[in-house]
C-alpha cells in the first residue's frame, strides 16, 4: 500500500503535532489515548512529569480529518494502481469508505475514477451472470439456475420478473414424484435458498421417506409442499443472518 499522502502530511506538521499524527495514522483516537496513557504510566514510574491528555486530545481532534483523508487517499491511490487485480470487494470498500471522509478536490477526482471502475466491473459481472442464467434455463439445468439465482454478483442485482417465472417453471416441472431421489432433494435444497422459493409449485414427492422428511422441513419456504402433504402451511422461516467476519487491519 502506498504511503505517499501520509508522508506528505507528516512532513508538513510541527514537532508537537508529529507524534500525535503518527498515532492517529496507526489507529485513530483510540491509539492516541492508549499512547498517552502508556507514556504517563512510564513517566510516573520514573518520577518524570506527565503530559496533559486534554492537550493531546485537542491536537488529535484538529488533525483527525487530515489523517483520515491522507489514509483514504493512499488507499484510493493503491486501488487505482492495482486496477483489475484488485478484488471487487476491496474496490467497493474503498468507494464506500469515502462517505466517512471529508474529501478535497484531489480525493473527489480519485473517488470518481474508482466509482467508474466499480460500475464497469459490476456491469460486466451482471452481464456474465445473466448469460449463464439464460443458458441454464434454456438447457433446463435446474440446479445451476437455482445456484445462480441464489448467488447474484452483488446484493443490488435482482432477477427479472420474466426470468424468475422461467426458473420457477423449470424448477416446479423437475419436482415430480418420478424424479431421481438424489436430484429431487438437491433441487429442493437449492430452491429453499433462493428468493423465488415460495413461488415454486412441486408436482409431486418421490416415494422415499427422506424426500417426505425434506418436504415437511421445507414446507415453510415452499408452501406447496404443505398442500401436497395435506398439512397446515407453516410460517416462513426467518431470514438468514449473514455473519460478517471482523476486518483485520493490514500493516502498511
Amino acid at each position: 500500500m502506498t504511503t505517499t499522502h501520509r508522508n506528505v502530511l507528516l512532513a508538513s506538521l510541527s514537532p508537537e503535532q508529529l507524534p500525535v499524527a503518527e498515532q492517529l495514522l496507526r489507529g485513530g483516537m483510540p491509539a492516541v489515548r492508549t499512547a498517552v496513557a502508556e507514556q504517563n504510566k512510564n513517566a510516573t514510574a520514573q518520577g518524570r512529569t506527565t503530559i496533559d491528555p486534554e492537550t493531546i486530545n485537542r491536537i488529535a481532534e484538529e488533525l483527525l480529518g487530515k489523517t483520515t483523508l491522507a489514509l483514504w487517499k493512499d488507499r484510493a491511490a493503491g486501488a487505482v494502481g492495482a486496477g483489475k487485480e484488485l478484488r471487487l470487494r476491496d474496490l467497493r470498500a474503498v468507494v464506500t469508505s469515502a462517505k466517512t471522509v471529508s474529501l478535497d478536490d484531489e480525493s473527489r477526482t480519485q473517488l470518481k475514477e474508482l466509482q467508474g471502475a466499480l460500475t464497469v466491473r459490476l456491469e460486466t459481472l451482471r452481464n456474465q451472470w445473466t448469460e449463464k442464467l439464460d443458458a441454464a434455463v434454456n438447457s433446463k439445468n435446474v440446479a445451476e439456475a437455482l445456484r445462480l439465482v441464489a448467488r447474484p454478483p452483488d446484493m443490488s442485482t435482482r432477477i427479472s420478473g420474466e426470468m424468475a417465472t422461467k426458473v420457477v417453471a423449470i424448477t416446479s416441472e423437475a419436482l415430480t414424484g418420478e424424479q431421481d431421489v438424489a436430484l429431487w432433494k438437491e433441487i429442493v435444497t437449492l430452491a429453499v435458498d433462493t428468493s423465488i422459493r415460495r413461488n415454486v409449485k412441486p408436482l409431486g414427492i418421490p416415494a422415499d421417506e427422506s424426500c417426505k422428511a425434506l418436504a415437511i422441513k421445507s414446507a415453510g419456504a415452499i408452501p406447496e409442499f404443505a398442500k401436497l402433504l395435506g398439512m397446515k402451511v407453516p410460517p416462513p422461516p426467518p431470514p438468514t443472518r449473514v455473519v460478517r467476519r471482523p476486518t483485520t487491519r493490514r500493516a502498511s
